[in-house]
């Protein structure tokens, strides 16, 4: 590394060249702004301990803040957005919002403006609300197609069909009620009671109590 008199001084801005640590150390190779000059410095994160901490390294060509605390190590403090364009929408300074944006879109904003509020987005569409206003509820959709848990019940929408699969399902209700122009079962229908206004069948055998 070539220094030069007196440049380590300062804070300073830098352009991101590679985020590929040959050293696998989690370093950052950036060229000073203002110099030209080009190192490998080691990133600050908010929690780095053995074998855990958060990880979210500046991409290629990101500017980021260089500060030395000694000319032979310096320290990424952090990333700048370089212009009024270059952060998302999301990122606007809005009091009790708070945001994090991967590049290739994935979201998920802390939001407690109207009560305490969790959204994660996928780029193609996805998304998981939770929410705790009007008593709380949680809400996975995509499209048309949800399934939201709330103080009112559990409702699944779909367009499309509803597979359960399971080696036993149980259900325990006080009513079920199933709103179909057909209900078709395979195999053997078994209950205690069975009310009616017709039954059509192609053979029916009698039990106990039954009249002709």
């Amino acid at each position: 590394m070539n220094h030069q008199a007196g440049v380590l001084q300062a804070l300073h801005l830098g352009r991101v060249l590679d985020n590929s640590d040959p050293e696998t150390r989690g370093r950052l190779q950036v060229e000073i702004l203002n110099t030209g000059m080009q190192l490998w410095a080691t990133c600050m994160t908010s929690s780095a301990g053995q074998g855990y901490g958060i990880s979210c390294l500046p991409k290629v060509d990101e500017i980021v803040v260089l500060a030395f605390l000694s000319p032979e190590l310096p320290v990424v403090l952090g990333a700048v957005w370089s212009g009024g364009s270059s952060h998302p929408g999301d990122a606007q300074a809005v009091e009790d919002k708070y945001s994090l944006i991967s590049p290739q879109g994935t979201r998920v904003i802390l939001d407690d403006s109207d009560g305490p509020k969790v959204n994660i987005q996928t780029s193609s569409g996805y998304h998981l609300t939770i929410t705790e206003a009007s008593g709380g509820e949680i809400k996975i959709e995509k499209g048309s197609e949800s399934v939201t848990l709330s103080t009112s019940g559990i409702s699944i929408v779909s367009a499309s069909t509803v597979d359960v699969q399971a080696s036993q399902v149980n259900v325990s209700a006080g009513m079920v009620k199933v709103d179909a122009a057909m209900s078709q079962f395979s195999g053997v229908v078994k209950c205690d009671t069975l009310i009616a206004t017709s039954v059509v069948g192609t053979s029916y055998t009698p039990g106990a109590g039954n009249i002709w």
